[in-house]
């Protein structure tokens, strides 16, 4: 590569972030995450060992520099600065660049090992080959790596919704079962998000009678922006399992598999669960995503709202042939207690 063919040496003019005599800072035209900057060298270069020690400077005291800048329109949780040196360590322009890369919250499975993941096998050595379950955090030591969320004590998908609820602005969620220990399970970290102005909507249906009138009502008991709707079967199925979790800050993820609201389906059961993120799969979240709004929409779908009449009919939960009106989430239609001993 030439040097009137570098895109360093000549970027585009609102690239440039900011620059000296020395060194520029420009905005990476292909993002790692929203923020990634670039701080290079004016004089064409390669490396970081070809350089004078006066630009090895000028470039170290223009991260904090850059860091600054990012801070202005972005909230990252995290960094990482570095640097590839060669074409064997990844890089693939000849031109001393310094990357630093801005990290969020929930970004990645696991974060841990950092910069190691130029050789993603070696990256966390404190990951083994299977996540070992440690009874005194009562989570797993190590969550498991990729996509694929496999549930049970070695890898379950609570610990992965609450970490990706920490940082979001908006749940939806379609499950064909809802139960009190499910509910026990996210209540607080529910209320988290609507007491900051987050929208929870929750899709589940009366499909075999097993979603328990408790947990609707205490999901209804709860203040803020939480719509709940309940798809009538009439006699056929209702088994979507789907958690989608969005934040403003453009980080959008969502996990479609077997999991219902309930202990089991969220901690202690064997749930295939897969993960995908809009920022790597951005067609197929966007299928998960229009998927749940036509199903919340549904002709169907019924919303129920606490203390007021509800606009649907559901079958008596011991007596599926009769159907009756909901005027309200009540005690007269929870579970017998027979029923209640049940968990799933």
């Amino acid at each position: 590569m030439t040097q009137r063919e570098c895109p360093f040496c000549f970027p585009k003019p609102d690239s440039i972030v900011f620059e000296d005599a020395l060194i520029r800072a420009i905005w990476d035209v292909f993002p790692v995450s929203p923020g990634h900057i670039l701080v290079t060298t004016k004089r064409h270069v390669a490396d970081w060992f070809a350089s004078s020690p006066a630009e090895q400077q000028a470039l170290t005291e223009a991260i904090s520099r850059a860091r600054n800048e990012v801070l202005k329109s972005h909230t990252p949780d995290a960094f990482n600065v570095g640097i590839n040196i060669g074409a064997e360590a990844g890089q693939t322009v000849p031109h001393l660049h310094v990357h630093l890369i801005p990290r969020y919250r929930g970004d990645v499975v696991d974060p841990r090992g950092g910069v190691r993941y130029v050789i993603p096998q070696k990256a966390n050595y404190l990951q083994e080959s299977m996540a070992v379950y440690a009874p005194e955090t009562g989570r797993p030591s190590v969550l498991a790596q990729g996509d694929l969320v496999r549930g049970g004590l070695d890898d379950p998908l609570i610990f992965r919704l609450r970490d990706d609820l920490a940082g979001a602005d908006d749940l939806d969620m379609a499950v064909a079962f809802i139960l009190p220990s499910g509910v026990t399970m996210l209540e607080n970290h529910l209320g988290d998000l609507l007491a900051k102005g987050g929208r929870v909507r929750i899709l589940t249906g009366d499909y075999q009678q097993t979603t328990d009138p408790g947990a609707l009502r205490r999901l209804l008991d709860m203040e803020g922006r939480l719509h709940l709707r309940v798809h009538e079967c009439n006699g056929g199925s209702f088994h979507p399992k789907a958690y989608i979790i969005s934040s403003t800050r453009g980080k959008h993820t969502a996990y479609v598999g077997s999991s219902n609201l309930t202990r089991s389906g969220l901690r202690d059961g064997v749930e295939w669960n897969y993960r995908v993120e809009a920022e790597c799969d951005p067609s197929g979240f966007a299928a998960i995503q229009t998927a749940f709004d036509a199903a919340f929409t549904h002709p169907r779908t019924r919303e129920v709202t606490a203390g007021g009449s509800m606009d649907m009919r559901v079958a008596e939960w011991h007596q599926i042939s009769s159907k009756i009106p909901w005027k309200q989430i009540c005690p007269r239609l929870c579970p017998s207690p027979t029923r209640s001993k049940r968990r799933l």
